[in-house]
Protein backbone atom coordinates (compact mmCIF):
# COMPACT_ATOMS: atom_id res chain seq x y z
CA UNK A 1 0.00 0.00 0.00
CA UNK A 2 1.34 3.47 -0.89
CA UNK A 3 2.02 6.01 1.98
CA UNK A 4 -1.60 7.05 2.68
CA UNK A 5 -2.64 8.03 6.21
CA UNK A 6 -5.26 5.83 7.36
CA UNK A 7 -9.05 6.72 8.36
CA UNK A 8 -12.15 5.38 8.47
CA UNK A 9 -13.69 8.39 7.25
CA UNK A 10 -15.07 8.31 3.27
CA UNK A 11 -16.65 10.35 1.04
CA UNK A 12 -19.29 8.90 -1.70
CA UNK A 13 -18.13 9.81 -5.72
CA UNK A 14 -20.44 10.24 -8.40
CA UNK A 15 -19.21 10.05 -11.93
CA UNK A 16 -20.68 12.60 -14.37
CA UNK A 17 -20.46 12.49 -18.33
CA UNK A 18 -19.85 16.74 -19.07
CA UNK A 19 -21.12 15.74 -22.79
CA UNK A 20 -18.60 17.17 -23.64
CA UNK A 21 -17.18 15.92 -26.38
CA UNK A 22 -13.31 16.46 -28.17
CA UNK A 23 -11.34 15.66 -31.03
CA UNK A 24 -7.91 16.61 -30.91
CA UNK A 25 -4.46 16.24 -32.84
CA UNK A 26 -2.11 13.22 -31.42
CA UNK A 27 1.00 15.06 -31.72
CA UNK A 28 0.50 17.70 -29.00
CA UNK A 29 -0.11 14.54 -26.66
CA UNK A 30 1.85 12.08 -27.39
CA UNK A 31 4.92 10.80 -29.11
CA UNK A 32 5.67 8.98 -31.00
CA UNK A 33 2.45 9.30 -33.08
CA UNK A 34 1.31 5.76 -34.38
CA UNK A 35 -0.49 5.53 -37.62
CA UNK A 36 -4.10 5.11 -37.43
CA UNK A 37 -3.74 7.43 -34.09
CA UNK A 38 -3.18 10.97 -35.48
CA UNK A 39 -6.37 11.99 -34.19
CA UNK A 40 -7.39 11.66 -30.33
CA UNK A 41 -11.21 11.36 -29.68
CA UNK A 42 -11.90 12.58 -25.77
CA UNK A 43 -14.55 12.01 -23.38
CA UNK A 44 -14.94 14.78 -20.09
CA UNK A 45 -15.87 13.39 -17.11
CA UNK A 46 -16.15 15.22 -13.52
CA UNK A 47 -16.89 13.60 -10.42
CA UNK A 48 -19.16 14.82 -7.46
CA UNK A 49 -17.98 14.43 -4.00
CA UNK A 50 -20.10 13.89 -0.88
CA UNK A 51 -18.70 13.71 2.41
CA UNK A 52 -22.32 12.62 3.87
CA UNK A 53 -21.29 12.80 7.27
CA UNK A 54 -20.57 16.41 6.91
CA UNK A 55 -23.36 17.03 5.17
CA UNK A 56 -21.14 18.62 2.23
CA UNK A 57 -20.66 18.30 -1.44
CA UNK A 58 -17.96 19.43 -3.62
CA UNK A 59 -17.65 19.04 -7.81
CA UNK A 60 -14.08 18.17 -8.94
CA UNK A 61 -13.96 19.46 -12.67
CA UNK A 62 -17.08 20.84 -14.71
CA UNK A 63 -16.59 19.85 -18.42
CA UNK A 64 -16.64 22.55 -20.78
CA UNK A 65 -19.25 25.08 -20.98
CA UNK A 66 -22.03 24.29 -23.39
CA UNK A 67 -21.73 27.85 -25.19
CA UNK A 68 -18.02 27.41 -25.58
CA UNK A 69 -18.31 30.58 -28.19
CA UNK A 70 -17.97 32.58 -25.16
CA UNK A 71 -15.44 31.43 -23.97
CA UNK A 72 -12.12 33.68 -23.58
CA UNK A 73 -10.86 34.51 -27.04
CA UNK A 74 -7.20 33.07 -25.56
CA UNK A 75 -9.31 29.90 -24.84
CA UNK A 76 -10.34 29.77 -28.29
CA UNK A 77 -6.63 29.40 -29.36
CA UNK A 78 -7.25 25.58 -29.10
CA UNK A 79 -9.94 25.21 -31.46
CA UNK A 80 -9.99 25.18 -35.23
CA UNK A 81 -9.21 23.51 -38.07
CA UNK A 82 -4.92 24.08 -37.86
CA UNK A 83 -4.91 24.03 -33.64
CA UNK A 84 -5.01 21.48 -31.25
CA UNK A 85 -9.15 21.14 -31.02
CA UNK A 86 -10.49 19.79 -34.39
CA UNK A 87 -13.95 19.26 -33.26
CA UNK A 88 -16.28 20.04 -30.41
CA UNK A 89 -19.89 19.41 -29.30
CA UNK A 90 -21.25 19.76 -25.84
CA UNK A 91 -24.74 18.92 -25.12
CA UNK A 92 -25.01 20.47 -21.45
CA UNK A 93 -23.58 22.65 -18.76
CA UNK A 94 -22.90 20.43 -15.79
CA UNK A 95 -24.96 22.36 -13.90
CA UNK A 96 -27.82 20.84 -16.00
CA UNK A 97 -26.71 17.58 -15.04
CA UNK A 98 -26.68 17.64 -11.88
CA UNK A 99 -29.98 19.80 -11.67
CA UNK A 100 -31.92 16.66 -13.95
CA UNK A 101 -30.32 14.35 -11.61
CA UNK A 102 -31.89 15.91 -8.79
CA UNK A 103 -28.96 17.52 -6.80
CA UNK A 104 -29.96 21.65 -6.27
CA UNK A 105 -27.01 23.99 -7.32
CA UNK A 106 -27.01 25.34 -3.65
CA UNK A 107 -26.69 22.02 -2.26
CA UNK A 108 -22.74 22.95 -3.25
CA UNK A 109 -22.82 26.11 -2.12
CA UNK A 110 -25.32 26.04 0.76
CA UNK A 111 -23.61 28.82 2.85
CA UNK A 112 -21.78 32.08 2.97
CA UNK A 113 -22.88 35.85 2.31
CA UNK A 114 -23.03 37.59 -1.25
CA UNK A 115 -19.52 39.50 -1.86
CA UNK A 116 -19.40 42.84 -3.48
CA UNK A 117 -16.70 41.03 -5.80
CA UNK A 118 -14.30 37.96 -5.55
CA UNK A 119 -12.08 37.65 -2.61
CA UNK A 120 -8.92 35.08 -2.47
CA UNK A 121 -8.61 32.59 0.30
CA UNK A 122 -4.76 31.39 0.53
CA UNK A 123 -5.51 28.25 3.05
CA UNK A 124 -3.08 25.98 4.94
CA UNK A 125 -5.83 24.11 6.75
CA UNK A 126 -8.99 24.47 6.09
CA UNK A 127 -11.21 25.38 2.83
CA UNK A 128 -14.51 26.71 1.95
CA UNK A 129 -15.96 23.36 1.57
CA UNK A 130 -19.05 24.40 -0.73
CA UNK A 131 -16.83 24.27 -4.00
CA UNK A 132 -16.21 23.54 -7.70
CA UNK A 133 -12.41 22.18 -7.32
CA UNK A 134 -10.99 22.87 -10.47
CA UNK A 135 -8.20 20.48 -11.66
CA UNK A 136 -7.14 23.07 -13.37
CA UNK A 137 -8.12 26.52 -15.46
CA UNK A 138 -8.71 25.22 -19.30
CA UNK A 139 -11.79 24.85 -20.72
CA UNK A 140 -12.63 21.84 -20.41
CA UNK A 141 -12.56 21.68 -16.75
CA UNK A 142 -13.76 24.47 -15.10
CA UNK A 143 -17.27 24.79 -17.14
CA UNK A 144 -19.81 27.71 -16.18
CA UNK A 145 -19.68 28.74 -13.01
CA UNK A 146 -22.69 31.31 -13.52
CA UNK A 147 -25.61 28.90 -12.75
CA UNK A 148 -24.27 28.18 -9.12
CA UNK A 149 -24.89 30.46 -6.04
CA UNK A 150 -22.30 32.78 -4.98
CA UNK A 151 -21.99 31.02 -2.06
CA UNK A 152 -19.90 28.09 -3.78
CA UNK A 153 -16.38 28.96 -3.90
CA UNK A 154 -13.77 28.18 -6.64
CA UNK A 155 -11.19 25.80 -5.47
CA UNK A 156 -7.83 25.89 -7.78
CA UNK A 157 -3.99 24.86 -7.16
CA UNK A 158 -0.78 26.37 -6.05
CA UNK A 159 -0.13 28.53 -9.10
CA UNK A 160 -3.24 29.96 -10.23
CA UNK A 161 -3.00 33.65 -9.12
CA UNK A 162 0.59 33.71 -9.27
CA UNK A 163 0.03 32.66 -13.40
CA UNK A 164 -1.37 36.45 -14.13
CA UNK A 165 -5.13 35.44 -15.01
CA UNK A 166 -7.12 37.34 -12.32
CA UNK A 167 -9.02 39.60 -12.91
CA UNK A 168 -10.45 37.72 -16.07
CA UNK A 169 -11.91 38.42 -19.26
CA UNK A 170 -12.24 40.87 -20.60
CA UNK A 171 -11.12 43.06 -17.59
CA UNK A 172 -7.73 41.08 -18.83
CA UNK A 173 -7.51 40.40 -22.32
CA UNK A 174 -5.03 37.65 -22.02
CA UNK A 175 -6.36 35.95 -19.57
CA UNK A 176 -8.23 32.08 -20.51
CA UNK A 177 -10.31 32.51 -17.90
CA UNK A 178 -13.56 34.28 -17.76
CA UNK A 179 -14.20 37.28 -14.78
CA UNK A 180 -18.03 36.60 -14.69
CA UNK A 181 -17.16 33.06 -13.10
CA UNK A 182 -15.77 34.84 -10.36
CA UNK A 183 -17.76 37.43 -9.73
CA UNK A 184 -19.41 37.54 -6.30
CA UNK A 185 -17.61 34.60 -4.93
CA UNK A 186 -14.89 33.39 -3.04
CA UNK A 187 -11.63 32.06 -5.15
CA UNK A 188 -9.39 29.21 -2.42
CA UNK A 189 -5.95 28.89 -3.71
CA UNK A 190 -4.36 25.90 -1.67
CA UNK A 191 -0.81 26.65 -1.36
CA UNK A 192 0.45 23.08 0.05
CA UNK A 193 2.43 24.29 2.58
CA UNK A 194 1.24 22.22 5.70
CA UNK A 195 3.64 19.72 4.61
CA UNK A 196 1.24 17.03 4.50
CA UNK A 197 2.62 14.15 2.08
CA UNK A 198 -0.08 11.56 0.57
CA UNK A 199 1.23 8.89 -1.87
CA UNK A 200 4.47 10.89 -2.61
CA UNK A 201 2.27 14.19 -3.65
CA UNK A 202 2.58 17.18 -1.87
CA UNK A 203 -1.35 17.34 -0.43
CA UNK A 204 -4.11 19.03 1.27
CA UNK A 205 -6.69 17.34 3.46
CA UNK A 206 -9.51 18.81 2.05
CA UNK A 207 -12.63 17.89 4.43
CA UNK A 208 -9.86 17.46 7.76
CA UNK A 209 -10.70 13.81 8.23
CA UNK A 210 -8.81 12.02 5.51
CA UNK A 211 -11.58 11.27 3.21
CA UNK A 212 -10.63 13.46 0.26
CA UNK A 213 -6.97 14.86 -0.06
CA UNK A 214 -5.85 17.56 -3.05
CA UNK A 215 -2.71 16.61 -4.40
CA UNK A 216 -0.34 18.69 -6.01
CA UNK A 217 0.50 17.40 -9.59
CA UNK A 218 2.10 20.39 -11.40
CA UNK A 219 3.27 20.29 -14.80
CA UNK A 220 0.51 20.21 -17.53
CA UNK A 221 -0.27 23.98 -16.39
CA UNK A 222 0.22 26.32 -13.93
CA UNK A 223 -1.94 25.16 -10.45
CA UNK A 224 -3.11 21.57 -11.72
CA UNK A 225 -4.03 19.63 -9.12
CA UNK A 226 -4.96 15.62 -9.00
CA UNK A 227 -7.49 14.15 -5.97
CA UNK A 228 -7.26 11.39 -3.74
CA UNK A 229 -10.58 10.40 -2.92
CA UNK A 230 -11.08 7.08 0.15
CA UNK A 231 -14.02 5.19 -0.75
CA UNK A 232 -13.93 2.34 1.96
CA UNK A 233 -12.26 2.93 5.47
CA UNK A 234 -9.26 1.74 6.46
CA UNK A 235 -10.86 -0.62 8.98
CA UNK A 236 -12.35 -2.42 5.72
CA UNK A 237 -10.91 -6.45 5.25
CA UNK A 238 -8.73 -5.55 3.19
CA UNK A 239 -7.81 -2.08 4.15
CA UNK A 240 -8.76 1.33 2.48
CA UNK A 241 -9.41 1.69 -1.14
CA UNK A 242 -9.57 4.87 -3.22
CA UNK A 243 -10.21 6.55 -6.86
CA UNK A 244 -7.20 8.96 -8.03
CA UNK A 245 -8.65 11.66 -9.55
CA UNK A 246 -6.13 12.30 -11.98
CA UNK A 247 -8.16 15.52 -14.50
CA UNK A 248 -4.94 16.42 -16.51
CA UNK A 249 -2.15 15.07 -14.97
CA UNK A 250 -1.66 13.15 -18.53
CA UNK A 251 -4.19 12.19 -21.34
CA UNK A 252 -3.76 8.97 -22.08
CA UNK A 253 -3.82 6.01 -19.92
CA UNK A 254 -1.21 4.47 -22.86
CA UNK A 255 1.42 7.23 -21.23
CA UNK A 256 2.18 4.59 -18.30
CA UNK A 257 0.63 1.83 -18.76
CA UNK A 258 1.72 -1.11 -19.05
CA UNK A 259 4.48 -1.22 -16.72
CA UNK A 260 7.20 -3.33 -15.08
CA UNK A 261 4.96 -4.32 -12.11
CA UNK A 262 1.70 -4.52 -13.74
CA UNK A 263 2.47 -5.73 -17.67
CA UNK A 264 0.42 -6.21 -20.39
CA UNK A 265 -1.36 -9.48 -19.84
CA UNK A 266 -1.92 -12.52 -22.24
CA UNK A 267 -4.36 -12.72 -22.73
CA UNK A 268 -5.74 -8.86 -22.51
CA UNK A 269 -9.73 -9.40 -20.73
CA UNK A 270 -12.18 -9.11 -23.03
CA UNK A 271 -14.41 -7.17 -20.98
CA UNK A 272 -11.95 -4.16 -21.31
CA UNK A 273 -11.57 -4.34 -25.07
CA UNK A 274 -15.59 -3.96 -25.44
CA UNK A 275 -15.36 -0.08 -27.25
CA UNK A 276 -12.65 -1.83 -30.01
CA UNK A 277 -14.69 -0.77 -33.32
CA UNK A 278 -11.80 -2.62 -35.45
CA UNK A 279 -11.26 -6.32 -34.29
CA UNK A 280 -8.15 -8.02 -33.48
CA UNK A 281 -6.92 -11.43 -34.49
CA UNK A 282 -6.24 -12.40 -30.61
CA UNK A 283 -5.11 -10.41 -27.57
CA UNK A 284 -1.81 -11.34 -27.48
CA UNK A 285 -1.81 -9.22 -30.98
CA UNK A 286 -0.50 -5.61 -29.39
CA UNK A 287 2.46 -6.84 -28.56
CA UNK A 288 4.20 -6.74 -32.10
CA UNK A 289 2.59 -3.39 -32.56
CA UNK A 290 4.12 -1.46 -29.48
CA UNK A 291 5.10 2.14 -31.10
CA UNK A 292 9.08 1.73 -29.81
CA UNK A 293 9.44 -1.55 -28.25
CA UNK A 294 12.76 -3.57 -30.07
CA UNK A 295 11.13 -7.30 -28.10
CA UNK A 296 8.04 -8.77 -26.67
CA UNK A 297 9.42 -7.96 -22.73
CA UNK A 298 9.57 -4.27 -23.42
CA UNK A 299 6.21 -4.36 -25.46
CA UNK A 300 4.28 -6.01 -22.27
CA UNK A 301 6.37 -3.69 -19.50
CA UNK A 302 6.81 -0.48 -20.69
CA UNK A 303 4.33 2.38 -21.52
CA UNK A 304 2.74 2.66 -24.89
CA UNK A 305 3.07 6.25 -25.58
CA UNK A 306 5.51 8.90 -24.58
CA UNK A 307 3.82 12.18 -23.30
CA UNK A 308 4.48 14.61 -25.71
CA UNK A 309 7.49 16.90 -25.06
CA UNK A 310 8.72 18.48 -27.76
CA UNK A 311 6.90 21.67 -28.71
CA UNK A 312 4.20 21.91 -29.21
CA UNK A 313 3.35 19.82 -26.26
CA UNK A 314 0.13 20.07 -23.96
CA UNK A 315 2.82 19.93 -20.99
CA UNK A 316 4.03 23.55 -19.85
CA UNK A 317 6.82 22.17 -17.92
CA UNK A 318 7.58 18.65 -19.53
CA UNK A 319 10.05 17.26 -16.78
CA UNK A 320 7.62 18.33 -14.08
CA UNK A 321 4.69 16.88 -15.67
CA UNK A 322 6.81 13.50 -15.80
CA UNK A 323 7.68 13.29 -11.98
CA UNK A 324 3.95 14.15 -11.58
CA UNK A 325 3.17 11.08 -13.84
CA UNK A 326 5.67 8.69 -12.40
CA UNK A 327 4.45 9.52 -8.75
CA UNK A 328 0.91 8.39 -10.09
CA UNK A 329 2.51 5.17 -11.81
CA UNK A 330 3.49 3.85 -8.36
CA UNK A 331 -0.33 4.38 -7.20
CA UNK A 332 -1.66 2.99 -10.44
CA UNK A 333 -0.08 -0.40 -9.23
CA UNK A 334 -1.77 -0.65 -6.01
CA UNK A 335 -4.80 -3.06 -6.11
CA UNK A 336 -6.27 -0.50 -3.44
CA UNK A 337 -6.10 2.53 -5.77
CA UNK A 338 -7.84 3.28 -8.87
CA UNK A 339 -6.55 5.88 -11.06
CA UNK A 340 -9.43 7.67 -13.30
CA UNK A 341 -8.50 10.12 -15.63
CA UNK A 342 -10.35 12.55 -17.01
CA UNK A 343 -10.51 12.04 -20.14
CA UNK A 344 -10.44 8.08 -19.72
CA UNK A 345 -13.06 6.69 -22.42
CA UNK A 346 -13.47 3.02 -20.24
CA UNK A 347 -14.96 5.18 -17.75
CA UNK A 348 -18.26 5.52 -19.71
CA UNK A 349 -18.07 1.92 -19.96
CA UNK A 350 -17.57 0.47 -16.64
CA UNK A 351 -18.51 3.08 -14.22
CA UNK A 352 -22.38 3.98 -13.46
CA UNK A 353 -22.89 7.28 -14.84
CA UNK A 354 -24.63 9.93 -12.69
CA UNK A 355 -26.54 11.08 -15.79
CA UNK A 356 -28.07 8.00 -16.05
CA UNK A 357 -28.43 6.93 -12.24
CA UNK A 358 -28.17 9.68 -10.31
CA UNK A 359 -28.04 7.63 -7.27
CA UNK A 360 -25.58 5.01 -7.92
CA UNK A 361 -21.75 5.87 -6.67
CA UNK A 362 -18.51 4.57 -8.02
CA UNK A 363 -17.14 3.48 -4.57
CA UNK A 364 -17.10 -0.21 -4.89
CA UNK A 365 -14.93 -0.64 -7.94
CA UNK A 366 -12.81 -3.04 -6.39
CA UNK A 367 -15.80 -5.33 -5.21
CA UNK A 368 -17.25 -5.56 -8.53
CA UNK A 369 -13.74 -5.96 -10.06
CA UNK A 370 -13.43 -2.75 -12.18
CA UNK A 371 -9.31 -2.36 -11.78
CA UNK A 372 -8.36 -5.13 -14.53
CA UNK A 373 -11.03 -3.73 -17.00
CA UNK A 374 -10.45 -0.05 -16.02
CA UNK A 375 -6.51 -0.38 -16.22
CA UNK A 376 -6.35 -1.67 -19.73
CA UNK A 377 -9.20 -0.22 -21.49
CA UNK A 378 -6.80 2.78 -23.23
CA UNK A 379 -6.14 -0.39 -25.74
CA UNK A 380 -9.41 -0.21 -27.46
CA UNK A 381 -7.76 3.06 -28.96
CA UNK A 382 -4.54 1.43 -29.91
CA UNK A 383 -4.34 0.85 -33.84
CA UNK A 384 -3.45 -2.26 -35.29
CA UNK A 385 -1.73 -2.09 -39.08
CA UNK A 386 -2.06 1.59 -39.03
CA UNK A 387 -5.97 0.96 -39.03
CA UNK A 388 -8.09 3.40 -36.75
CA UNK A 389 -9.43 1.49 -33.45
CA UNK A 390 -12.83 3.43 -33.23
CA UNK A 391 -14.28 6.01 -35.05
CA UNK A 392 -13.99 9.65 -34.42
CA UNK A 393 -16.22 10.83 -31.48
CA UNK A 394 -17.26 13.68 -32.95
CA UNK A 395 -15.91 15.76 -36.33
CA UNK A 396 -16.11 19.25 -36.58
CA UNK A 397 -17.39 22.00 -35.14
CA UNK A 398 -20.97 21.62 -33.55
CA UNK A 399 -23.43 24.29 -32.13
CA UNK A 400 -26.88 23.89 -31.13
CA UNK A 401 -26.97 20.00 -32.18
CA UNK A 402 -25.73 21.47 -35.60
CA UNK A 403 -22.31 21.43 -37.45
CA UNK A 404 -21.23 24.87 -37.33
CA UNK A 405 -18.72 27.31 -38.88
CA UNK A 406 -16.65 27.98 -36.11
CA UNK A 407 -13.66 29.21 -38.97
CA UNK A 408 -15.52 32.26 -39.53
CA UNK A 409 -16.64 33.00 -36.04
CA UNK A 410 -13.26 32.68 -35.26
CA UNK A 411 -12.10 35.22 -37.70
CA UNK A 412 -14.30 37.56 -35.57
CA UNK A 413 -12.20 37.07 -32.24
CA UNK A 414 -9.43 39.60 -31.25
CA UNK A 415 -7.31 36.36 -29.62
CA UNK A 416 -3.97 37.24 -27.93
CA UNK A 417 -0.26 35.97 -28.83
CA UNK A 418 0.95 33.67 -26.49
Amino acid sequence: MAAIPKSDHTVRVKLLDTTTYLTGVANVFVEPVMAGHETFSFYDFAFLIENVRLGQKVMFDLGTRKDYWNLAPAAQRAFGADSVMTGIKIDKNVADVLTDGGVQLNEIGRSGSRLNSWSLWLTKKSCLKDSCIWSHYHYDHCGNMAPFPPSTSITVGSGFTAAGFLPGYPENPASPVLASDFENRNLVEINFEDGLTVGGFSAHDYFGDGSLYLLDSPGHCPGHISALARTTPSSTDGGATFLFLGGDICHFAGDFRPSPERPLPDPIPESALAQRKAPIPCPCSFTPHHPYATNESEARTIPWYNMASKIPTVYKEFEIARSSVLKMQVLDQDENILVCLAHDAILLDAMPLFNKTPEADINNWKIQGLKEKCHWGWLNDVPIDEKPAKDLLVEGFWRDGKPWDYEAFKQTLTIPPL
